[in-house]
C-alpha cells in the first residue's frame, strides 16, 4: 500500500464509530460499530497475514439471507478490514444452554436453514470449515451462519488443507491432516449441529454425547440414522451435499452410494443478484477498489518465484524428488510412474528455511529445481509444523506457477496458525500427466539494482527493479510478475522468505519493486527471485 491508499483507508476506518468489542483473539477482533448514525454493523479486523481475501470478495455474490451480508471491504497497513451486516440474536450455545436440548422440530428447522445457507457457499466454491453453535446466531427469521474466518476454496488436487482446524467435536476428520476439505466436510459438522441440538451435549464428550444419542427420547431412530451417516468418518459414506442431507431432514430417501464430490461437475462463479444496496457509496467504491486489490494479494497464498540475481549455495543433499505420475497429484511421499519415453519428469526440493515471528508465525522459503526437459506447470509443495513431540500443529499446501526444465525457482511466504513449531517440514506433491507442458513459453526476468532500505511500514525494505529479458507467451499469467526475496544467515542458510506483485513490463522495459520485512529478522545476505503471473 503507498501512503495515498493508507491515508484513504484510515479515513474510512475512522469513520465507523466502534460501540463495543464483540470478541477479541489470534484470529483478529470483531466489533460493533456504527456509520454516520447507521447501524449497527459488524467490522472484523483480520490481521493481513491471515485473511482470506477472495472468499469474502465471493461471498458479496452469495445471495443467500442466511450468510452475513458483506458491506465493505478495505486494507489497512497490517489488518484486512470487513464490515457486514449485524444480525440480532443469540447464538445456538446460548440457546441451547438456556433450554438444555431442542425438541425435533426446533432442531431440523434450524439444521435446514443451515443447509441452505451452506448449500449457497458451496455453489460458489467456498467451504466454511467452522460450523458450530457460536456461529450461528438465531434471529427472528431464522438461523444465520456468521464467522467466515477460517473459510477457503476448494483446490483440486489438493490432498491436506489443514492450517486451521475448527472448533474440536465439530470439525470433520479431514481438518486433522487426513485429506482436503471439501462439501462433505461441512455436511459433517452439520450432522453433528444437529446432534447437539436434540442432546444438547458437545460431541467433543465423546461417550456421553454418543449415548445421548441412543436416547429415543431425545432422538428418534429416523434422525439418528441421518446423524450418523451424515457425520460418517469416512467423507464417501456421508450424504454428498448440503442438498442431501436437506432431503434427508424432510423425510425424502437419500438412496446410497452418491457419486464421489470429486466427481461433480466444478461449480460456475457467474454472479449472483445481490440483495440490497451497499451502506454508502464511499464504501461501495471502496469495497470495489479493495476487491481488485485483494485479488493481487491473495496471489501470495498460492504461487511461488523464479529467478534469481545471486548465485545460491548448493544444498549438500535434495530434500525430496518427483516423478510423473499417470493418477491424481498426491502428497507427501514421492510417487512414480511412466512419463512419455522422450520426457524426462525429475522435480526436487533443493533447499529449504524458515523462522517464527513473534505471533507464531512461519515465514519460509522453498527451493524447487526441475532436472528435466520439460517445463511442470504447477507443481505443488505441502508445509508441515511440528511440536517437539513431532505431533501436527499445522500443514499448508502450496503451489508455485511453473518449473521451467533445467531451472530452479525459489517461492518465499508466510504459513501457520500462530502455534510455533519445533520443526517445519517440506514434501513435493506428486506430478500428473495435464501438468507436463513441453512447449510452454515461460516469460523470464532479471533483477536490477536490488538494495535494502529502511521500511515505510516498520523493520526494513528490499527495493530495486524488474526488467523483462523475454516475453514469452503473453497469455500466461494475468500480466504481473511476482517478486520473492529470500534472507539467508551468515552461514548461508534460509532464514526468512516474503513476496510482492508488480505490473508486467512490456519486453525490454522495466518496472519498480518494495518487498516490506516488518519482523525483526537477523540475517546476512539476500536474494530476489521473480515469476511470471
Amino acid at each position: 500500500m503507498n501512503d495515498e491508499q493508507v491515508m484513504h483507508a484510515m479515513g474510512i476506518d475512522d469513520a465507523y464509530h466502534v460501540e463495543r468489542v464483540l470478541a477479541s483473539g489470534a484470529g483478529g477482533t470483531t466489533e460493533l460499530v456504527t456509520l454516520d448514525g447507521s447501524g449497527p454493523f459488524v467490522r472484523k479486523r483480520i490481521p493481513a497475514k491471515l485473511a482470506r481475501r477472495g472468499v469474502w470478495a465471493t461471498l458479496v455474490e452469495c445471495d443467500s439471507a442466511r450468510l452475513p451480508r458483506v458491506e465493505a471491504t478495505y486494507e489497512m497497513p497490517r489488518e484486512f478490514v470487513v464490515v457486514c451486516d449485524y444480525v440480532p440474536g443469540e447464538n445456538l450455545e446460548q440457546l441451547v444452554a438456556a433450554r438444555g436440548h431442542l425438541g425435533e422440530k426446533d432442531a431440523l428447522q434450524i439444521v435446514a436453514q443451515l443447509c441452505e445457507a451452506v448449500g449457497a457457499l458451496h455453489a460458489h466454491g467456498i467451504i466454511h470449515r467452522d460450523i458450530s453453535p457460536t456461529n450461528v446466531i438465531v434471529a427472528a427469521d431464522g438461523a444465520h451462519l456468521i464467522d467466515l474466518g477460517i473459510a477457503r476454496f476448494r483446490v483440486e488436487g489438493a490432498t491436506r488443507d489443514t492450517t486451521q482446524l475448527g472448533t474440536y467435536g465439530f470439525a470433520s476428520p479431514e481438518q486433522y491432516g487426513f485429506a482436503q476439505t471439501d462439501a462433505r466436510s461441512d455436511v459433517y459438522s452439520l450432522g453433528r449441529m444437529l446432534g447437539y441440538l436434540l442432546t444438547g451435549i458437545m460431541p467433543a464428550e465423546g461417550e456421553k454425547y454418543e449415548a445421548a444419542l441412543e436416547d429415543e427420547s431425545l432422538v428418534s431412530p429416523d434422525l439418528r440414522a441421518v446423524i450418523q451417516r451424515a457425520s460418517a468418518m469416512e467423507p464417501s459414506a456421508r450424504y454428498q451435499s448440503a442438498e442431501a442431507l436437506a432431503a434427508a431432514l424432510g423425510g425424502e430417501e437419500v438412496a446410497g452410494p452418491e457419486p464421489p464430490a470429486d466427481s461433480v461437475e466444478p461449480p460456475t462463479f457467474e454472479p449472483a443478484p445481490r440483495r440490497r444496496n451497499w451502506v454508502k457509496v464511499l464504501l461501495a467504491v471502496m469495497a470495489a477498489v479493495a476487491f481488485m486489490a485483494a485479488v493481487a494479494i491473495i496471489l501470495a497464498q498460492t504461487f511461488g518465484a523464479g529467478e534469481k540475481d545471486v548465485d545460491v549455495p548448493p544444498a549438500d543433499e535434495p530434500a525430496a524428488s518427483v516423478t510423473a505420475d499417470d493418477g491424481p497429484a498426491g502428497g507427501g511421499e514421492s510417487t512414480s510412474g511412466t512419463a512419455p519415453a522422450a520426457e524426462t519428469v525429475d522435480l526436487e526440493i533443493v533447499e529449504s528455511g524458515w523462522s517464527v515471528d513473534s505471533q507464531g508465525y512461519v515465514h519460509y522459503a522453498v527451493g524447487l529445481r526441475n532436472n528435466g526437459d520439460v517445463t511442470i506447470d504447477n507443481p505443488g509443495y505441502t508445509v508441515t509444523g511440528r511440536d517437539e513431540s513431532g505431533r501436527v500443529v499445522f500443514s499448508d499446501e502450496q503451489r508455485v506457477f511453473a518449473v521451467p526444465a533445467g531451472e530452479t525457482v525459489f517461492f518465499g511466504s508466510l504459513t501457520g496458525n500462530g502455534t510455533a513449531p519445533t520443526s517445519v517440514d517440506f514434501s513435493l506433491m506428486g506430478v500428473d500427466q495435464d501438468q507436463i507442458k513441453p512447449e510452454m513459453d515461460v516469460p523470464a526476468f532479471s533483477v536490477l539494482d536490488a538494495g535494502v532500505v529502511e521500511g515505510t511500514l516498520g523493520g526494513f525494505s528490499v527495493v530495486g527493479e524488474i526488467k523483462t529479458e523475454h516475453a514469452g507467451d503473453e497469455s500466461i499469467g494475468m500480466g504481473d510478475v511476482l517478486i520473492a526475496v529470500v534472507l539467508r544467515d551468515a552461514g548461508g542458510n534460509i532464514v526468512y522468505g516474503a513476496l510482492t506483485f508488480a505490473e508486467r513490463p512490456d519486453e525490454g522495459e522495466s518496472t519498480s519493486f518494495e518487498i516490506n520485512v516488518v519482523d525483526d529478522v537477523d540475517y546476512a545476505t539476500y536474494e530476489v527471485y521473480t515469476q511470471a503471473w
